[in-house]
C-alpha cells in the first residue's frame, strides 16, 4: 500500500486504479460461501445473499416481496422446509458474474429482473441455463454490457414467456435477435423500447 501511494499517477490513473481495487473487493464479496448454504439451505441462503446486496425476493406461496430494512436482512437464520425463492428483483444492484454461484440451486425461480444492472453482461447471461426449466419472466432492460451474443444464449430458457429488452445500447441488431428468439420460443412475448410492459411483479402475482 505504501508503494502504491509513493508512485506518481495522474488523476485519471489513480481513479482507475481505485475503481479496479473496489471492483475486486465487490467480486470477492459476491463469491459463493458454502457454509452459508450448509446452514440455511440453497433458497434461504440465496435470499440472504440477495437482500444484503439490495435486491428483493418473493417466496413461493407468499405474496410479499422481502427486502432489507435499514440494511438489516429480516429473514430466518436456519433451514425451513418448503421455503423456495420464486422471484428475484435485482434491479439497480451491482450483482455480477460471481453472484451466480449463489443462485445455482433455485429450483422454483420463475421471475428475474436485472433491470439497470451495470455488471450484468454476456458472460452472466450464459449462466442463465441454470434456470432453464423454471424461468418464465426476465427483465434485462437498461443493462449496458449486454450484446447479441448474450441474448442468443437465452434460447436455453425453455419456459420463458416474457422478456424485456429495452434500452440496451450495446445491442445493435435488436430485430434480428427478437426473430431468432421467437424461432425457439414461439409463444414468448418480447418487449422492446416501443412497447408497454406489464409490471413484473403484477406478472408474477397474477399467475
Amino acid at each position: 500500500m505504501q508503494r502504491f501511494f509513493q508512485t506518481e499517477y495522474t488523476i485519471d490513473e489513480l481513479t482507475g486504479k481505485l475503481k479496479s481495487q473496489m471492483l475486486d473487493i465487490e467480486q470477492q464479496d459476491q463469491m459463493y460461501r458454502p457454509e452459508r448454504h450448509r446452514i440455511l439451505g440453497p433458497d434461504l441462503a440465496s435470499a440472504h445473499f440477495l437482500l444484503a446486496r439490495g435486491a428483493s425476493v418473493k417466496f413461493l406461496d407468499d405474496d410479499m416481496w422481502h427486502r432489507a430494512i435499514q440494511n438489516k436482512v429480516l429473514l430466518p437464520r436456519h433451514k425451513i422446509a418448503g421455503m423456495y425463492v420464486e422471484g428475484i428483483d435485482a434491479s439497480n444492484t451491482r450483482l455480477m458474474y460471481e453472484a451466480f454461484d449463489s443462485l445455482v440451486y433455485l429450483s422454483k425461480l420463475r421471475y428475474l429482473s436485472f433491470k439497470n444492472c451495470e455488471f450484468i453482461d454476456d458472460w452472466c447471461l450464459d449462466r442463465f441455463h441454470i434456470f432453464s426449466d423454471t424461468l418464465e419472466f426476465l427483465d434485462l432492460s437498461g443493462c449496458p454490457n449486454i450484446s447479441e451474443r448474450g441474448i442468443a444464449s437465452l434460447h436455453k430458457l425453455s419456459k420463458l414467456d416474457s422478456l424485456i429488452l429495452k434500452d440496451l445500447p450495446n445491442l445493435k441488431e435488436l430485430e434480428f435477435v427478437v426473430v431468432m428468439l421467437q424461432d425457439f420460443h414461439i409463444n414468448c412475448r418480447i418487449l422492446t423500447s416501443n412497447m408497454i410492459e406489464q409490471s413484473p411483479k403484477e406478472h408474477l402475482l397474477s399467475q
